[in-house]
């Protein structure tokens, strides 16, 4: 399994409580495995784990909480504020339950998770519907950044979006933002650009999906970004992540990101789908293209992210 999200390198396996383990990866890369269940909690190819370095009894009490313990006491090791090690261990038995139940990639046993076409992740795109309206669009005054260009992504052709590709639809978006911000690269095959932007047709979200079916996440378009570089002889960097773990550093950094999971599609309507977050507000939520017209600055707040892709051009 480690093999499907790791780097190669010296793997080593750590205890926390119960029959939770971490597995790390010498120089980056790690996962949170429920070894009882089968089932991944939570997984970086590319970042250092929480707990690198910390000696002794180690804690997971799901996304960003990680502690150190003794019979008497935990220590949180991004604070440093201690309670009780009996508490928080009853406490943590219901916060990763809950982490089960919310993470999308988290329903997948082990070999699902290494199978991508399993039926389970089949997740067609959410449809643009009535509640769609209430989605908040960003105000002026409450952007806090977006990636240079933004407007590559904003003014990017949309391919229709209620037909189960919602994650091959952002990863067009990604690709034309990439080709038009370096279109002297031509990462947009010659049948599929209009200018700088991607025709209407042929679909080039149809050509990146090829024989990929509906089922979207991460790793897949992930894959298939990486593969449609190659075929242009185009360098990139791509990557992907369990939940939402480095996404606000890949906006810092300038590039977009594409987001999967339970995403808000009206105040009181959330479902599956797949956006490409592109910035942030004044109060730390990303901005977001939700694919369709007229939604291409959606705050994404309220959301649980499954997964992340990342690909930029070298």
């Amino acid at each position: 399994m480690a093999g499907e999200y790791l780097p190669s390198g010296a793997l080593n396996v750590r205890p926390l409580q119960d029959d939770l383990e971490l597995w790390e990866v010498e120089g980056g890369g790690y996962m949170v495995v429920d070894a009882g269940r089968q089932t991944l909690l939570e997984a970086s190819p590319t970042a250092l784990s929480p707990f690198d370095g910390v000696p002794g009894n180690l804690l997971y009490g799901g996304l960003g909480q990680y502690f150190t313990f003794d019979s008497i006491r935990a220590v949180d090791l991004r604070t440093g504020i201690s309670e009780s090690s009996r508490e928080l261990l009853a406490a943590t038995k219901d916060q990763i339950a809950a982490t089960r139940d919310r993470l999308v990639v988290s329903a997948m046993d082990v070999e699902a998770v290494r199978r991508k076409t399993d039926p389970r992740w089949k997740n067609p795109a959410a449809s643009l519907n009535s509640t769609s309206s209430d989605l908040e669009h960003v105000k002026s005054g409450d952007i806090r950044q977006r990636v240079p260009n933004y407007g590559y992504v904003t003014g990017s052709r949309i391919y229709e979006n209620a037909t189960g590709i919602c994650g091959w639809v952002a990863g067009s978006i990604v690709t034309r933002y990439w080709h038009a911000r370096s279109s002297s690269r031509k990462l947009l095959p010659t049948k599929y650009r209009s200018g700088t932007n991607m025709t209407s047709t042929p679909n080039f979200a149809t050509y990146l999906q090829g024989k990929g079916g509906d089922a979207t996440w991460a790793p897949n378009i992930e894959e298939r970004l990486a593969w449609n570089a190659k075929q242009q002889k185009v360098g990139y960097v791509s990557s992907w992540a369990l939940g939402a773990i480095g996404l606000f550093p890949e906006i810092d950094g300038g590039y977009p990101v594409i987001v999967f999971g339970d995403l808000p599609l009206g105040k009181k309507k959330k479902g599956a789908h797949a956006v490409v977050a592109y910035g942030e507000t004044n109060s730390g939520y990303p901005i977001a293209h939700y694919g369709w017209d007229g939604y291409t600055n959606i705050i994404l707040n309220g959301a649980t992210v499954g997964s992340t892709a990342r690909f930029r051009l070298k």
